[in-house]
């Protein structure tokens, strides 16, 4: 593999750099461990566009100011089972799970919980907070923005970039093994395109257009000048439908936060987390639920039908990461001014 344009590390490795590199860079231990094992598992779970690659990213957000790695989330206000949370420009994983455990605390309480958190670092894999809340016995439902600087994504039938990605994740409780879905609201996240363009990949048909509103499969005119400009999800044909998903995610993530959509000051993203508690026998039925789909015919019999959240189950039970030679030789970069130790891949 060694000749691959990626590279497999192993997961505990990969863990310890990354945790190093963000302390080096000024992150608190805590910030740093919780951060560095978000990047680290989202990789290890195939969600390449939220793992490894981001590394870089956070490191240059530090060093520009743009992200206090020592920064704590904190409360804003309350009304009921309503809260609201800044991140205080801090890493978005921690604000994340902050928020989470707000939400399903007020769910305990009120039988729901919702939390609005503003002024968050990017928050990378949405299915984890989605989980977190479910393992609390609770329905978890997600919705994810980005500022104005990150308006990649066309509204059906425009050209110009309006809304960022804008992703949607949930989660069903169901025992040990919920019911896990996230997803963004373009045909394709903007992370997937990175990792596309560090290996020299295409895109599928009805992901990109470039500036003048022509199609195309090559994930760099994305971050060109002029740049393209993500389609949503659904396409040319069916993209109304993830239009209308995406502006349902600005108004539970940036207009309850009392944002507005096109505040070019606004630099950092938002979150909306809503936990709904559950009854008794609620996971048995949703057990059943799940049962009762993957009984059906698969089309492949290679392949068994699946419930959202299996996928990644499986991926978990491997010890090694991969990632993309790029953004390997960048994180590498960064541990040799910071003097952190680069462990070698157990392809090469």
């Amino acid at each position: 593999m060694a000749g691959s344009v990626m590279l497999t590390v192993r997961a505990s490795d990969a863990d310890s750099l990354v945790a190093r590199l963000f302390r080096k860079s000024g992150a608190l231990p805590s910030h740093a461990n919780v951060v560095a094992r978000h990047l680290v598992e989202s990789s290890q779970l195939g969600v390449h566009s939220h793992g490894l690659i981001r590394v870089p990213q956070y490191v240059h957000e530090i060093r520009s100011g743009h992200l206090d790695p020592r920064a704590k989330p904190r409360r804003l206000g309350r009304h009921g089972a309503v809260s609201w949370v800044s991140g205080n420009s801090g890493f978005g994983q921690v604000g994340a799970i902050y928020s989470a455990l707000a939400a399903t605390a007020s769910a305990r309480r009120y039988g729901v919980g919702l939390v609005i958190a503003k002024n968050l670092g990017h928050t990378g894999r949405l299915g984890a907070y989605a989980e977190l809340v479910a393992n609390e016995r609770c329905v978890a439902v997600l919705f994810g923005n980005g500022p104005p600087s990150s308006h990649l994504v066309a509204p059906f039938g425009g050209i110009d970039g309006r809304l960022a990605t804008n992703p949607i994740a949930f989660a069903i409780p169901n025992g040990p093994t919920p019911v896990v879905a996230d997803f963004s609201t373009s045909a394709m996240p903007e992370g997937k395109l990175r990792v596309a363009r560090n290996v020299g990949g295409r895109l599928p048909p009805g992901v990109l257009q470039d500036p003048f509103g022509n199609a195309t499969d090559d994930p760099g005119v994305l971050y060109g000048k002029p740049r393209g400009t993500l389609l949503p999800l659904g396409g040319p044909t069916f993209g109304h439908k993830g239009y209308a998903l995406a502006i349902l995610v600005e108004a539970m993530s940036t207009l309850l936060a009392g944002d507005e959509t096109d505040d070019r000051s606004r630099v950092r993203a938002n979150l909306a987390i809503l936990a709904i508690a559950t009854g008794g026998g609620f996971e048995q039925a949703a057990e059943g639920m799940a049962r009762y789909l993957r009984s059906a015919r698969p089309a492949d019999p290679q392949r068994p039908v699946l419930v959202p959240g299996d996928p990644e189950r499986l991926a978990r039970e491997h010890s090694l990461v991969s990632v993309d030679r790029r953004a390997w030789n960048e994180i590498g970069s960064l541990a040799r001014e910071l003097h952190v130790d680069v462990p070698v891949p157990v392809d090469e």
